[in-house]
């Protein structure tokens, strides 16, 4: 049995009432065992569940950038080596990270020299502008899911009362 409302002269948000019946046997001091019938009302609240989303939900897309990051930083890498185009480890590299560095290929040129070299600014720019896109999404998702309905902030906690 579940009740929304707060007890009364209480105003609370994001909490949620959940009452049910428990029976307790109580020995007496003559040694006899009694048993008990109490409703336990417990008072939880929903922010902390909602924050664990969002902390799990940012991470994910930290998690989704960094790969990201990572790949183009070993595009970089390859490139500034003037690792062979028509391997395969370079080929997939190349591959995957093509689309993500395309938006920034011809904002900045790229310094090459004579041997093959080349330093991809417009692959440096494209893990900075990632990076900040990453947060900006990790920050939106924490403002939007990690918020107390009413604006205010409060704790996770637990009580109980009894009733006889």
């Amino acid at each position: 049995m579940a009740s929304n409302s707060p007890p009364p002269g209480r105003r609370v948000y994001d909490e949620e009432i959940v009452t049910r019946a428990e029976h307790q046997d109580i020995v007496t001091p003559a040694g006899e065992v009694v048993g008990q019938d109490m409703v336990v009302a417990e008072t939880v609240d929903n922010v902390g569940a909602r924050r664990s989303t969002a902390d799990w939900l940012s991470g994910l897309v930290y998690f989704i950038f960094a790969v990201i990051e990572i790949l183009i930083a070993l595009r970089v890498l390859l490139k500034l080596i003037a690792a062979n185009p028509e391997s395969g480890f370079s080929r997939f590299i190349y591959a995957v990270t093509g689309p993500f560095v395309a938006p920034f290929r011809n904002i900045i040129n790229d310094p090459a020299t004579g041997g093959g070299n080349v330093f991809e600014l417009s692959s440096i720019l494209a893990i900075v502008v990632y990076l900040l896109l990453s947060w900006i999404i990790a920050k939106l998702l924490q403002l939007l899911i990690d918020r107390p309905a009413s604006g205010v902030s409060a704790t996770r906690t637990v009580g109980r009362r009894n009733q006889f």
